[in-house]
Order: C-alpha cells, then sequence, then structure tokens
C-alpha cells in the first residue's frame, strides 16, 4: 500500500483541523482572545476609521431636495369631466405608472426646458483678449455650424443633461399612502429644492395640458358629429311626413283615427256583451222559477220592486183587518164580504206587476242582443278598413321610430357639446402637499454613519484577523492542550528569562528563590509523585526541535540536585551542537566523544564546579558517528559504573526529531522529560515526536513547557499559574 505524498498545504490544513477541534469557544475564551489580541483590533479599527475621513475629506458634499405628492383620489366633480378624461383609481398599478411618468425622459426634458440649464452656444459680447483669439481661430480653422448641425448638438448636449438629470432623480412610491416622493441630489443645495420642486410643477402642468388637450379633441369631434346628425333629424322627419300623407295616415296626438275608431267600438261591444249576459241571466231566472212551479215572486227583481213591496204591505194590514172581523163577526158579515174582495184586488194588482217584470226582463234581451249584433257589425267593417292600411301603418312605425331614435341622440349630444363647452375648471390628478426646501445638511456623505460603519467593518475585520491569527497559532498555549495533544502529563511551567540577565546558566544560584527556579523544583517534585516507585536516577532532557529550553532545564534541575547535597553529573549528550560548556564558559579538550572511543578515561572529561561540586562532561562539536557510539557496549558499562558513584544523572539530549541520539539515550535512562516551549513548538511535530517515544518504549515521565512569557498567558486561560503569576510574587524573590 503506497503512502499518500505529505505536502506544505496539507500540513497547514490538518493543523489547522486539529487546532479548530481543540478550541472551545466560551465567552471567556472570547475575552481573552482579545485581551491578547487587541492591538489587531484597534489597528483594524484605525486603518477603516482612518479610510473612511480620507474618503469624508475627498467625498464632495451632496444635497437632496425632496417634494412630497399626493394622488388625488376624491376629485370635486364640478363638470363630469371624467367621461372626458378618466381620473386615477389609486391603484398601485395606477401611481406606479404615475412614478414612470415622473422618471420618464418625457418630463425631464420639460424640466430642463423650464430651468434654462441648456441654451444654445451664444457669443460673447466682450470676451476679452483670450476670447477675441479663440473667436478668430474658430472662425479661421472651426467649419460653419449650420441649423441642422446645431440642432444635432442641441439634442446631443440634452440627451446628456436628461440622463444626468434622471441619474441624479429619485421617484419611490410611498407604501400604503397615495404619495410620491420625489428626491433630487445635487451638490448645490439650492438646485437640489430648484429642481425636485420643479420636476412637480411640471408634472402637475403636464396632466392639466394632456386633459385640455382632450377636452379640446373631444369638442372638435363632438361639433363635426352634431352637424351630420342634425342633417340626418331632419332628413327622418321629412320622410315620416311624406309618408303619412301618401298614404291618408291621419294621427290625433301620435295615434290614427281609424285606429281610436277601431278601439272606442271594441270597448262599446265589450260593454254591450256584459249588458246582455246579464240580462240574460235575469232571464233565464226567472224562466226556471216559473217552470218549477214556484213562481217569480222570490226573484230579486220581484222583491226589489217598490209598488210590488207597496202593495203586499197593504194586503197584510187587509189580512190583519180580516181576522179580526172574522173573529169579531164571522165569514159572512157584509164587512167581510168588502175586505174579502178588497184583499183580491191587491192579488190581481200584484199578479200583473210581476207578469210586467217577467215581460221587461225578456224585452232587455231583446234589447241587448239587437245592440250586440250592430256594435258586431260595424267592428267587423272598420276592421276590414283599417287592414287595408296595416301595411302602410307598419312602415310608418318604422320610419317614425328611426326618427326618434336619431333625435334622442342628436338631444343627448347636444346637451353633451353645451356641458363641454362650458368646462372651465379642470384639476390635476395629484397636488404637492410638500414642497422641498433648501437643504441645510448634506444627505451624503452621512459622516456619522460613514464613521460608524467603518468602526464596525474595523471591528469585523479586527476581530476576523484575531480568529485568524488564533487559528495559525501552531503552538502549544495552556497546559490543557498539552495533555489533550500529547496525552502526556505536564509537569510543570518554566517562565521566560529577561533579557537583561547576564549569567543564565547560574541563573538558578543566583535566584534560589525566583519563580524560574521553583518551577524547575516543581517538576522535580512532579516527577517523584507521577512514579515514586522509580528512582529516575538516570534523566534525559530532550526536545522536538532546538531552542526549546532543554539544556538551561538539564543544567538547572542538576545545580539545584547538587546544592541540595547529591552527587550529580550533567552530561551533555548532543554531540553535534552541544551548548553545555558554551553556557558554562568551558573550554573543554575532550568531550564524550573522547570518552566513548577510549581515547581518554572519563574522569579526566569531567569539569567540576566550583560552588555547587557539580560535575560536567561536556562534549565537543560537529562529532561524527555520534549514533554509533552511543550505541556501543562503553556507553552502558559506563552508566552502569556512573549509577553507583551519583545519585543523579542527567543527559542533555539533542532534539528527537533531529537526530535519533535521543531515542537511543532515552532506551539507557530511568524517565526522560519532553521540553515543549511556549507558543513556538509546531503541535503536529511535538505529537509526533511524542509518537516516536513512546512508539519506541521510552521511559516517558512527562512534559515541561519552557520560555512561557507569564504576562500574555494570563490571556489564554483561567486557573493556571501564569493566570495567577501576579498574585504568587510576594513568594519569589527576583
Amino acid at each position: 500500500m503506497s503512502t499518500p505524498t505529505r505536502t506544505v498545504w496539507g500540513d497547514i490544513v490538518s493543523n489547522t483541523r486539529s487546532h479548530l477541534q481543540g478550541i472551545e469557544w466560551s465567552m471567556n475564551n472570547t475575552l481573552s482572545m482579545v485581551r491578547r489580541r487587541w492591538t489587531v483590533l484597534a489597528a483594524s479599527v484605525a486603518l477603516c476609521v482612518g479610510f473612511a475621513i480620507l474618503l469624508l475629506m475627498v467625498m464632495k458634499p451632496v444635497y437632496t431636495g425632496v417634494t412630497m405628492l399626493q394622488i388625488n383620489t376624491r376629485t370635486q366633480q364640478v363638470t363630469n369631466l371624467s367621461d372626458v378624461v378618466s381620473g386615477l383609481s389609486g391603484d398601485d398599478a395606477a401611481i406606479r405608472t404615475e412614478v414612470d411618468v415622473l422618471s420618464s425622459r418625457k418630463l425631464a426634458r420639460k424640466v430642463i426646458e423650464s430651468l434654462g440649464t441648456l441654451k444654445e452656444e451664444t457669443v460673447e459680447e466682450n470676451p476679452g483678449i483670450v476670447g477675441q483669439i479663440k473667436q478668430m481661430f474658430a472662425m479661421l480653422f472651426m467649419p460653419i455650424k449650420t441649423d441642422e448641425v446645431k440642432k444635432e448638438e442641441y439634442e446631443a448636449r440634452m440627451s446628456l443633461a436628461i440622463n444626468k438629470l434622471q441619474g441624479n432623480l429619485e421617484v419611490i412610491m410611498m407604501p400604503r399612502s397615495y404619495s410620491i416622493m420625489v428626491r433630487y441630489k445635487a451638490q448645490d443645495p439650492q438646485e437640489a429644492a430648484k429642481v425636485a420642486n420643479t420636476v412637480a410643477q411640471e408634472y402637475l402642468n403636464s396632466q392639466l395640458e394632456d386633459k385640455f388637450e382632450a377636452i379640446r379633441r373631444a369638442n372638435e369631434w363632438m361639433n363635426g358629429r352634431l352637424s351630420q346628425m342634425q342633417k340626418s333629424v331632419q332628413a327622418s322627419e321629412l320622410a315620416v311626413e311624406k309618408f303619412r300623407e301618401a298614404h291618408g295616415l291621419t294621427a290625433a296626438n301620435g295615434v290614427l283615427l281609424s285606429d281610436q275608431q277601431l278601439s272606442e267600438l271594441n270597448s262599446q261591444l265589450i260593454l254591450a256583451r256584459t249588458e246582455l249576459a246579464e240580462a240574460q241571466a235575469k232571464y233565464e231566472q226567472t224562466r226556471k222559477m216559473q217552470q218549477s212551479g214556484r213562481g217569480i215572486e222570490s226573484a230579486s227583481e220581484v222583491l226589489n220592486n217598490s209598488l210590488i213591496g207597496s202593495l203586499r204591505e197593504q194586503e197584510t194590514a187587509v189580512r190583519r183587518e180580516m181576522a179580526e172581523l172574522s173573529s169579531k163577526y164571522g165569514e159572512r158579515h157584509p164587512r167581510m164580504v168588502t175586505v174579502r174582495n178588497q184583499l183580491g184586488d191587491l192579488r190581481r194588482k200584484i199578479s200583473e206587476e210581476i207578469n210586467k217584470i217577467q215581460g221587461s226582463l225578456e224585452n232587455n234581451v231583446g234589447v241587448a242582443q239587437a245592440r250586440v249584433n250592430t256594435l258586431q257589425d260595424q267592428l267587423d267593417a272598420m276592421t276590414a278598413k283599417t287592414s287595408t292600411t296595416s301595411d302602410a301603418s307598419v312602415q310608418l312605425a318604422e320610419l317614425e321610430r328611426q326618427a326618434a331614435a336619431e333625435k334622442s341622440l342628436y338631444e343627448n349630444f347636444l346637451n353633451r357639446s353645451k356641458e363641454l363647452a362650458q368646462m372651465n375648471f379642470v384639476q390635476s390628478d395629484a397636488r404637492v402637499i410638500s414642497a422641498a426646501e433648501v437643504p441645510l445638511q448634506p444627505s451624503s456623505p452621512r459622516k456619522k454613519l460613514v464613521i460608524f460603519m467603518a468602526i464596525v467593518l474595523g471591528l469585523g475585520l479586527g476581530f476576523g484577523l484575531m480568529l485568524l491569527l488564533e487559528l495559525l497559532d501552531a503552538g502549544f498555549r495552556t497546559s490543557a492542550q498539552v495533555e489533550e495533544e500529547l496525552d502526556t502529563p505536564l509537569l510543570g511551567l518554566l517562565g521566560e528569562l529577561d533579557d537583561d540577565v547576564k549569567d543564565v546558566a547560574n541563573f538558578v544560584l543566583d535566584k534560589p528563590n525566583g519563580a524560574f527556579t521553583e518551577g524547575v523544583r516543581a517538576v522535580r517534585t512532579s516527577m517523584k509523585f507521577i512514579n515514586p516507585d522509580s528512582s529516575d536516577q538516570v534523566v534525559v532532557v530532550s526536545s522536538s526541535v532546538p531552542e526549546e529550553g532543554k539544556s538551561l532545564f538539564a543544567l538547572s534541575m542538576a545545580q539545584l540536585a547538587a546544592v541540595g547535597g547529591s552527587k550529580v553529573l550533567l552530561i551533555d549528550g548532543d554531540m553535534r551542537r552541544p551548548s553545555l560548556a558554551r553556557q558554562l564558559k568551558l573550554k573543554p579538550k575532550v568531550g564524550l566523544a573522547d570518552v566513548l572511543n577510549g581515547s581518554v578515561k572519563y574522569k579526566d572529561a569531567l569539569v567540576k564546579l566550583p560552588v555547587t561540586d557539580l560535575h560536567v562532561l561536556p562534549s565537543l562539536a560537529n562529532t561524527k558517528f555520534t549514533q554509533e557510539l552511543l550505541s556501543t557496549p562503553k556507553m552502558t558499562e559506563l552508566l552502569t559504573e556512573w549509577r553507583k558513584t551519583y545519585d543523579l544523572i542527567v543527559i542533555d539530549s539533542p532534539p528527537v526529531m533531529a537526530v535519533s541520539d535521543a531515542v537511543t539515550l532515552a532506551s539507557m535512562s530511568d524517565s526522560m522529560l519532553f521540553m515543549v516551549r511556549w507558543g513556538s513548538t509546531p503541535r503536529a511535530l511535538a505529537a509526533n515526536a511524542i509518537k516516536m517515544l513512546k512508539a519506541c518504549h521510552a521511559p516517558l515521565a512527562g512534559c515541561v513547557m519552557t520560555r512561557v512569557d507569564l504576562d500574555k498567558q494570563t490571556t489564554y486561560t483561567h486557573g493556571e499559574y501564569g493566570y495567577y503569576h501576579g498574585k504568587y510574587k510576594g513568594y519569589y524573590s527576583e
């Protein structure tokens, strides 16, 4: 299986991904990021604000004139003008159309002509010497312009002026209202207000002109149409009269005489038939009563007859008198005979009257029948006469309808023409509700807004740069990062020594109570508690790359142990680039390589420091075959002998990622300390070094973070030593 090729870009992406996965964003982390990188934020804000100020100084102020128009949806109907020119409906489409009219080139041309900003080129009356020279050259070398050329040039300049006006003009339809805002931008405040007001006024004038033009065209068309209609009405009426005379169709009140007579006869016939039916009904009723033997005494005509009623009253009185005489004198008494004769006379008279009524009913039937027959004959005769003129009447009626329709249409047009002729009140469909005033402050650039936006942009840019710097920061800043990414405990933190420290090698001796010295002691203490069963007699100090502070740490730990009374041997195991001799200002003639190849005995190569009795075995630079020398049995024999002689053996090994000497030395030691430089050691590189050591089963005790900027570390985390460094200063004597 082939191994994928590594690239620089791939390493950057991998480091960034691992860095992002290790970041736990919180409010404290954000505030810490701002604290440690506030200069980036301040520089970004200052840069954006400075650029904004420079831009404001370069930009010319622009003023905006604002005019408000209102669309009239409720107009005063003094005249019925809407039949000629309809008003605006007030819906969005209509208002948007008016916005387009306000923005049109036609209206812009009227505004320019009204303002008089574009005039024909004229010859100066007093051009001066320079002007006279220019005119002479123009007359000599420039062709004479014809009227057509001047017109074309004028139209070209007019087009440019219209484009400029439209570019500075803004027409806005206000939401949820019938208002339109007209805005014009110019560098001159008076020009801005004047142009905005002129646009509104020309818009209103154009509406009035359109309406007057529509009325004029309507009047012209109406007058021509009326002349034609008048002639048509006269011809129609003349045709009706001629047709009536030709066919004898005389009429009264618009109705023919024959039709009137026919209508009257028909009405009389209907009435006569009604009377005949009534007479026949009465006669039939009395006849049926006689046939049944009951008589007609109970008929309504008999009962309602006054004479019969009077006779019946007399009969009743005679019957009463006869009853009294019968009881008093008897049936044969003369007075009874007289009364009985009176009763017979009365009954005979009643019978005669009834017979007269019966005869009268029969005579009434005959008279009514005769009248009906007579009227029917007259009606038939008149109908026959009228039928002969029906075709002519139909034609006459058609002619009359045509004449009436043309006359009605003519009268309507005549009335409308009079209304149009009297129309002298025309109002526009809009009005100015707020005229533009000369602006006192420029509308752009808005200085406060520009500065505010510059600050916001600067803050955004600053935060972006800070985040980018955080993402690009591949070094270790906190103990949590070391322990999480290297999976190795952090034994301590060592601060960066000041630049003014002259004797770095003896710093722990000069400052026994200093923060750096206490940090070295803390590492030694942590080693004892992490692995209490191990003697940690042979300790190898290494790092992933040079300049991590491993040599100073090894020297400092050895010196503190020696000051404490232990017999300590410090070995410079970096035979390629040794640094202990330089730091201790030693000038050795032989070194570790000479001891290993048997040239000298180790005791002859040792250097004893005067103050601490620390034994130092230095190395000479540029030693060859270092790996082979360290792997010889001689090195193992020496370590065995040194274990018997010394309480602590500290070996300053080369970087793990540089050469393999560190792994060889680690395999011979009891424990190994791995140095990580604060903010400098790449995380991926350190992780690879730890991975290599663990793969070789090196006795890795833990990591030490070196050269820590304790003041800056307070901005990275809470709860660690660096955050409370200021509170611990009382325990140290620097």
